[in-house]
């Protein structure tokens, strides 16, 4: 009863926090920098990062149950079959970022799916705030889906006996309102990605695929505006 009620309040605490950073994230960022507001990002999510994880060796929560495992169970058949399926989509994925990396026309056919007014105050503009986002990319793809996949959505299960697709719905949902800083078509982007990686976690209880592909996303957006001209 302890262990649902904490990791409920903190996760609630979460989601109210970034609620409100919706209003605060645009003049902390003409006022103090990208760079700044990268480094708090970083501090922030790890800071509570490992006071999860200090929770979570205090009830005891098996690793496996927040998907802390590196392969799924043996002789599971269909969470190996999401589990090789995600490896291929990490893999495609990570040539896709490859390509976005290198090709400055990949990035101009890309550049008019970032071009909501935050999205461009938000994503780096110079190669040293590229370099500085990736290290926001690997803290969220890391920290958020420990947070929205892993403990949220054990946390969950410790209400309700959902389906896996009622799980990644409310899961998706949350980390959908977690992003409202991003406004509403952020909302609902981040909410399908979100239900989307949840499929996937929950169909083979293996966190890691879906922290790589996570990441990578986030990298994606890193160069699509460095060096193009501002508005």
């Amino acid at each position: 009863m302890l262990e649902r009620l904490i990791f409920t309040a903190i996760i609630g605490y979460m989601l109210v926090v970034q609620i409100f950073n919706a209003k605060l994230i645009r003049p902390l960022i003409e006022t103090k920098g990208r760079t700044w507001v990268y480094d708090q990002t970083v501090k922030s999510a790890w800071g509570l990062t490992l006071l999860i994880v200090a929770l979570i060796f205090l009830f005891q929560v098996p690793p496996s149950k927040i998907g802390l495992t590196f392969s799924p169970e043996p002789g599971n058949e269909q969470a190996w079959q999401v589990f090789f399926l995600s490896c291929i989509l990490v893999t495609v994925t990570l040539v896709f970022y490859l390509l976005v990396k290198t090709s400055s026309r990949l990035r101009g056919v890309l550049r008019p799916y970032y071009e909501l007014d935050l999205e461009k105050l938000l994503l780096p503009r110079t190669k040293k705030e590229e370099q500085e986002w990736s290290a926001v990319s690997v803290t969220a793809g890391v920290t958020e889906e420990f947070i929205f996949r892993g403990v949220l959505l054990y946390t969950i299960t410790l209400y309700i006996d959902g389906s896996n697709i009622t799980l990644a719905l409310i899961g998706g949902a949350l980390f959908g309102i977690a992003h409202a800083y991003q406004g509403v078509k952020g909302i609902l982007t981040t909410g399908i990605v979100g239900f989307g990686l949840g499929l996937l976690y929950l169909g083979m209880g293996v966190l890691w695929p879906v922290m790589v592909l996570h990441v990578l996303l986030d990298l994606i957006a890193g160069p699509i505006h460095v060096g193009a001209k501002s508005d």
